[in-house]
């Protein structure tokens, strides 16, 4: 286990984190995490399957450089967070998805609808199928247990 000091004794910013190894790999973290952080060092074959373990009071963070994969994983209370190929998914704590990349967003909600968002329409669909709808800058598109819509704005 490390220790990386942020901060010199003035409360200063260092360019480079300071690095200790705590005794015995026991450490009580005192300071702001932007101040000091505790972390782990995982050492692969090659220095591109290392993996950094950062140990927060409120999360953890697991990176690691690899083009292609995870790279970086955020555990939270409610929330975890994944990089994928640097698209970031994250799931709620009730189980709805989040995928974001670029300028687009799909949502994939606990109750299993799906709601997709660009710059050139929003679309939504319905858990069960029987609704679904596009909405464009010009336009709206819905089909519903009624029938079909389709107006200008």
């Amino acid at each position: 286990m490390l220790i990386a000091f942020h901060k010199n004794k003035k409360r200063e910013k260092r360019d480079e984190p300071f690095l200790w190894r705590p005794k015995e790999a026991f450490a009580r973290l005192l300071a702001k995490p932007e101040d000091q952080e505790a972390f782990v060092v995982l050492k692969g074959a090659d220095d591109v399957e290392d993996v950094q373990i950062k140990l927060h009071p409120d999360k953890v963070v697991i990176r690691r450089d690899q083009p292609i994969g995870w790279s970086g994983i955020i555990i939270e209370e409610h929330t975890v967070r994944v990089m994928v190929d640097n698209v970031w998914i994250r799931i709620d704590h009730n189980g709805s998805v989040v995928v974001e990349r670029d300028a687009e967003t799909t949502y994939l909600e606990g109750d299993g609808s799906i709601i997709k968002i660009n710059p050139e329409a929003e679309i939504m669909v319905s858990s069960d199928g029987r609704r679904m709808s596009r909405r464009t800058e010009g336009q709206i598109d819905a089909f519903t247990e009624d029938g079909f819509v389709s107006r200008k704005k």
